[in-house]
């Protein structure tokens, strides 16, 4: 017998052999044709965290309208301003929203650095992003690990 969590990683495999990006609940929900318990979104997350964690894919954070035409739009009050958690390997969100990325392996490490880079210079180029985000600067993720593997 399968775990939910087998189950779930085999759903959100097949989903995102179909699309570049899917939600993580909104698979849920259309496997299970019904909302989801809070064991079970657990078990999608934990699914979705070991996909990541092979590479397969990105776990990211991202507000309904960032994901595109997949994206769950959860209908409680205030629900379309908050975010869920995605897979993707849209290299284009990837690049677009490097700092929502939520876990990545070092194979995608080239792709998420090249998007902070370039939230670098539109942040250097906008003096209304400069102003309120003095002295941010994008930390390439190799050095990154490598300073919290120093400490």
């Amino acid at each position: 017998m399968t775990s939910m969590t087998e189950t779930f990683h085999e759903a959100l495999q097949k989903a995102l052999a179909g699309r570049d990006t899917v939600s993580i609940r909104s698979t849920l929900i259309e496997m299970l044709h019904r909302d989801p318990s809070k064991t079970e979104v657990s078990a999608a997350h934990k699914a979705a965290r070991r996909i990541a964690e092979d590479g397969d894919a990105v776990l990211i954070s991202l507000l309904p309208d960032q994901a595109g035409a997949d994206a769950y739009v959860p209908t409680g009050r205030g629900a379309r301003s908050r975010a869920s958690n995605y897979l993707t390997v849209d290299e284009e969100i990837i690049k677009d929203l490097p700092c929502r990325v939520e876990l990545a392996t070092e194979k995608w490490d080239a792709i998420i650095d090249e998007g902070m880079r370039l939230t670098q210079q539109k942040i250097e180029s906008n003096p209304v992003l400069s102003a309120f985000l003095p002295g941010w600067q994008a930390e390439p993720r190799a050095e990154k690990r490598a300073r919290l593997a120093a400490s």
